[in-house]
Parts: structure tokens; sequence; C-alpha cells
């Protein structure tokens, strides 16, 4: 494996990220950024191909065989990232290098990630390294959305894998730690639905605005499942009702969206129940329809005997000299859809955070070595 670790360059890793972060891919707009990795990982040898998981919205796959049937082992990243948000004292879309940090939207959500996945993929190039099975790169849209990537990769032979390294940024200590388990979510669409009368006459009707109200006042006496690893939760994000142009009418609907943190156990049709047993509970004048609306994740927790998981806890130890840090997560990523759907055992490690989904969001340099490393030694391990 030495061979292996000494074809990695650090210099390579950081111009990857540096030309990244020059390439806009907000959310939606992930194309060109998607044609730049095609034509990075062409470049290094490797079969690539452009799947659009959605219109003008491809995802980016490549792989290398090993010498002989084994097990596959993908590297992932999504390519989106958030929109601007306001305050950004830097060009986001401008590489800044400032007291060894790296600025740059998408810098450590996930684009640091993805270049260290470019350089660990390179190192296997140059070294000509032995290995069994198959080692493939995945860049998929919209996770910063509805994970429509991630679900149209899971669809292909892509998706078709032993084990999955998600390089998010969680740098496995103890401020943030690895997931070994992470929260569903579902999202309640509630239809109430009242009958209309004059306002001065309320008595005539039913008020489907007042009616909702009480649905969310007792909104505590949800059953929520009880896990010995995760807590589940709810939080109302939206509620509509009355009128658009001023009118004295009692209103005859109102709709509400609660968003609904799940944990293993739980699955649509049981949250489902849950809100029309309260509902019913409550007796109300008003019909009620509790539905569903995307985004729609599953929850899911593994154990630390799975191999991708033993794998990492050697190379994080061999790197970093320290053991990682693990946690169960309140959360959401793509690995909902590539374990809790897909089955796929899963690790997230990525380089140091600073401020994802905030302005002028950065990735500490010194961070972005060790990843790479760990990566490196990942990939060897799992595909002896």
């Amino acid at each position: 494996m030495i061979d292996l670790l000494d074809k990695i360059d650090h210099d390579y890793t950081l111009v990857k990220l540096e030309e990244m972060i020059k390439i806009p891919s907000i959310v939606g707009e992930e194309k060109e950024l998607a044609h730049y990795l095609q034509n990075e990982l062409d470049g290094l040898g490797l079969k690539t191909e452009l799947h659009e998981a959605q219109p003008g919205r491809p995802n980016i796959y490549a792989k290398l065989e090993g010498n002989g049937s084994g097990k596959k082992l993908d590297f992932n990243g999504h390519t989106d990232t958030v929109p601007v948000v306001p305050g950004w004292t830097h060009d986001p879309f401008k590489p800044i290098k400032e007291a060894g940090k790296i600025y740059g939207l998408g810098s450590n959500d996930m684009k640091g990630g993805i270049a260290c996945i470019l350089s660990m993929m390179r190192a296997f190039v140059e070294s000509s390294h032995d290995f069994k099975g198959q080692l493939s790169f995945s860049g998929v849209i919209d996770e910063e959305a509805y994970g429509e990537g991630a679900k149209a990769m899971l669809k292909t032979d892509w998706g078709k894998v032993d084990g999955m390294v998600l390089a998010e940024p969680y740098s496995a200590t103890k401020e943030s730690p690895t997931a070994l388990g992470i929260t569903g979510k579902v999202l309640y669409d509630i239809y109430v639905k009242g009958r209309a009368a004059h306002g001065f006459s309320p008595q005539y009707g039913i008020n489907a605005v007042e009616q909702a109200g009480i649905i969310l006042a007792n909104l505590h006496k949800l059953k929520i499942k009880e896990h010995e690893r995760f807590q589940g939760n709810y939080s109302t994000l939206k509620i509509e009702g009355g009128y658009s142009v001023y009118s004295v009418v009692v209103p005859a609907e109102a709709r509400f969206e609660v968003n609904r943190l799940t944990v293993p156990g739980e699955t649509v049709e049981s949250v489902i129940e849950d809100m029309e047993e309260l509902v019913s509970s409550l007796n109300l004048e008003a019909e009620v329809e509790v539905k569903t609306k995307p985004p729609l994740y599953s929850s899911y927790v593994m154990e630390k005997t799975e191999p991708i998981v033993q794998v990492f806890d050697a190379a994080f130890r061999e790197v970093k000299g320290v053991a990682p840090h693990y946690g169960y997560s309140s959360s959401i990523t793509d690995a909902n859809t590539f374990a809790g759907e897909g089955g796929i055992p899963c690790i997230h490690l990525g380089p140091f955070a600073g401020g994802p989904h905030q302005k002028d969001e950065y990735t500490l340099i010194d961070s972005i070595p060790p990843v790479t490393e760990i990566f490196t030694k990942m990939a060897a391990s799992f595909l002896e």
C-alpha cells in the first residue's frame, strides 16, 4: 500500500477544489460541474457515464475495475450546493485561501470531499495498485432538495454496490461524529374541510382554520415511537386558509404541513395512522384528510461490525492516531436513500466543515490531506 499512498498529491487535491468552487452548481444547476468531473475522470482513464436523473441535471458515474471479481465500493458526493445566502464577504465562486482556510460556496458541503475522492482515484491510477472488484465514484444531483439524484442512481447498476463512502463534512470528531444511523423524514400534508358561512353568522358554518388550529394545538399528543438511539420529533412548517381577497366568510378550507422525523421501525403508513388517530380523538366537526408529500426519507441504523465501518475505523486510527467518534444523527443525507431504502452500508467522512449553508463557507486546508489518505486506505482494504 506504500506505493499507493506515495501517489497521493495533496496539491492536486487543492487545485481540484479551487476549480470546482469556480463552477456554480446551485441545486438545479449541476450540469457544468458534472461535465467537469466527467472530463477529469476520463482523463484519469476511468470508465464514465452521465445519467440524467432529471432533464438537464445529470448524475456522473465513474469506475475502475480490479483484477478479478470482488466487492464493489463507491465513493459518493452530491454536486449541488445551496443557493448563495446574504452576507458573504467573499465572492462565493472565487476560492480564497486565508488563515489556513479555503473559502467558497460548497467548499465543504461538499466539493472538498469530492476533491479528496478525485485525489484518491488518481492515486489508484498512478500506482497501478492491485485490487479486486470495483472502485467507483458517483456524483449525484439534488441532495440539498429532494434527493432525486440518489434515488435515480439506486435504480441503476451503479447503485448495486457493497458499501458507500459519502464525503459529507462529518469529521468523526466529538463535535462532528460519523453517523452510524440517521433519522428519517415524513412531511404531513393535511387538508381540513369545513363549511363556508357569513362571518357575522359563524354558527352556520364550520371554520376550517379554527379546526386546523385545534389539531395543531394537540400535536404534542402524537405517538412518537421511542428508540434507544434516536429521538423522533415534529415541527409545523406551514399553514394556509382563509381569504386571498378580503371577505367576511368563514373559511371552508385550510391546509397545513408538519415535518416529522422518524426512527427505525416507523413507516409512512404508521405515521399516517398516528395522525389519523390524533384527529379522530379530537371529535372535530370538519373533515380531515391526512396525506404526505415529498420529500420522504427512510431512517437507518448500522452496527460497528459492518465491513465498511471496520475498514473506516482502522484507516482513521492509522492516519489520525486516535479512534473516530460515532453518533446517531437527526439530519438527512443521501445515505437515507442509499442505506435506508437500498440497504447499502454507508460511512460519512469529509474535511472539517466551516459554516455549511451559511455565509463565508470554508474548509480547513489542513483537514483535507488526512481525509484523502483515509479514503485511500479504506478503498485498498475493502477491495483486498
